[in-house]
């Protein structure tokens, strides 16, 4: 993988450590306010999609999640936190997009609405937010070694976000939860997995959202060199659909064990080995809690129409070595570029590949 640019860090450290306090803990009315953020992901949700008998299709499943509160008058009333993306054509998204608000540590109560609804709109063309399915977790490991090299990343002081606006309360419902925030932040590895009464799982996962001291915007370009081509035919024609996905890392103390979740996935490329995906951007405190030394994970997969996405390889990196492994030889610099590991954990070649 290829990252292409430069980075910019605007800000003094003084600034930044005074900064990161005030968003961090907010004193309002002697209670302390903490910034907390919510990753979602649901797995076998029911199929809700029209013409699913005839032609195979899959529901576009999306959460919006709103948090209640009682007023005087003992009437509940809701304020939304916001969406994630749809997630087309896959009953067991993984969803990308966290949301972020504040949480009463005193109170310790900030009771969350969570409803999963099938999206009936279509949104023109496929980006980040419409992936068709998340891979093979258990997929056999392909050993060719691609490179994924890196462009135009740049680090600024701009916030991005965005509604969906493919998205009504008519759309059909396919689960809804409700949870709070900090039952959920003292529970065993922040997360909670709930069995939806109209079938399914939707796993929520609760963290503290700032997590270190650099703030900002990630702009980033990135390409692949070198993908191994698993699809070529009969007549050697055809090529690899890839795509990435970029996530990162949580760690559950109480179990020992490191889990990823998921904050960025590209468009897939059709038929290509060397592809050069669109350049994006994302907030740090989204990207990795505003520590940009925090553990990430980079997957490619070669996308499916029909099936399981094909898992290609992968990287661990960290948003401080992107900074790093910027090309400085134009967008084939193999030199600078991260070099995707793609064996197995008991190093066996995957022969199919």
């Amino acid at each position: 993988l290829l990252v292409h640019s430069l980075v910019f860090l605007k800000a003094e450290v003084t600034r930044l450590l005074v900064q990161y306090w005030n968003n961090q803990h907010k004193y309002i009315n002697k209670t302390i306010i903490m910034r907390v953020q919510i990753h979602l992901r649901a797995e076998k949700l029911k199929n809700l999609a029209k013409g699913k008998w005839l032609g195979g299709k899959r529901s576009n499943p999306y959460c919006k999640v709103v948090t209640k509160s009682s007023t005087t008058n003992s009437e509940n009333t809701t304020t939304v936190v916001g969406l994630t993306e749809v997630s087309h054509g896959n009953t067991s998204p993984h969803f990308t997009r966290s949301l972020i608000l504040e949480h009463d540590e005193e109170e310790a109560w900030t009771h969350l609405k969570i409803t999963i609804r099938d999206c009936r709109r279509k949104a023109d063309g496929r980006n980040n937010s419409e992936d068709n399915n998340n891979g093979l977790s258990n997929q056999q490991r392909i050993v060719r070694r691609p490179f994924l090299g890196l462009g135009a990343l740049n680090i600024t002081n701009h916030h991005y976000g965005g509604d969906n606006d493919i998205c009504s309360d008519s759309d059909p419902r396919m689960g809804e939860v409700e949870v709070e925030i900090g039952a959920l932040l003292r529970s065993e590895g922040q997360e909670k997995q709930i069995e939806l009464s109209e079938g399914g799982t939707l796993f929520v996962h609760i963290t503290q959202s700032i997590q270190g001291n650099d703030m900002g915007v990630m702009d980033c370009h990135i390409r692949g060199l070198d993908v191994k081509n698993i699809e070529s035919g009969l007549l050697g024609l055809g090529a690899v659909d890839p795509y990435f996905v970029i996530s990162k890392n949580e760690n559950d103390t109480q179990k020992g064990r490191t889990r990823y979740y998921d904050v960025y996935r590209s468009e897939p490329i059709h038929d290509i080995i060397n592809p050069y995906w669109k350049p994006f951007q994302i907030d740090l405190e989204r990207l990795c809690n505003n520590d940009k030394n925090k553990r990430l994970r980079i997957t490619i997969y070669d996308f499916e129409e029909r099936g399981q996405d094909r898992w290609l390889g992968e990287v661990f990196t960290s948003v401080a070595e992107m900074m790093q492994r910027v090309a400085k030889c134009g967008n084939a610099d193999r030199e600078s570029a991260l070099r995707v590991e793609a064996v197995s954990e008991d190093d066996k070649v995957d022969l199919r590949a």
